[in-house]
């Protein structure tokens, strides 16, 4: 079972994320399934989720790709060592809110569009071209392997 604690309580939260190695990406295949589990329960129903916020010290996000808020045909991914490999400089602000910092919304500006890599579960290394909503889970997943909260960017 998975839990997440505020950012008050979570100092993993505050600190940068260990790249998994190819040698140890089946040792995270279980989390990152667990990881998705707990966003695709409707209870939860949350669109990203860092191994962070989860107490792992690892660049491990799952992320929902929408293309917008109505989307009903969208994905999850898991992706190991997410990485953004360029960015626009074109921003655009949305309201963000996030599972480790409760009761917070605020309007968050980021780059309109990314380019990512990412290893999927097999090894396999894969890259995005990615706009929008997208981009912007995106963006907020990296930020917490990072170290970065939502709030911190206001």
């Amino acid at each position: 079972m998975l839990k997440i604690e505020t950012w008050t309580d979570n100092k993993i939260l505050r600190t940068i994320s260990k790249k998994i190695k190819d040698s140890e990406i089946k040792n995270y295949v279980k989390l990152g399934k667990d990881m998705l589990k707990y966003i695709k329960n409707p209870e939860n129903s949350w669109v990203g989720l860092a191994a962070h916020q989860v107490w792992y010290n690892v660049r491990l996000i799952v992320v929902w790709l929408p293309e917008n808020r109505d989307d009903e045909n969208y994905k999850f991914i898991i992706m190991i060592n997410p990485n953004i490999l360029d960015f626009s400089w074109e921003k655009e602000g949305d309201e963000e809110w996030c599972l480790s910092v409760p009761g917070e919304k605020w309007i968050v500006e980021r780059s309109k569009n990314i380019k990512l890599a990412y290893q999927d579960l097999k090894w396999n290394i894969k890259t995005l071209m990615l706009e929008g909503l997208r981009a912007r889970i995106v963006q907020h997943e990296v930020d917490h392997l990072n170290w970065i909260l939502f709030v911190d960017k206001i």
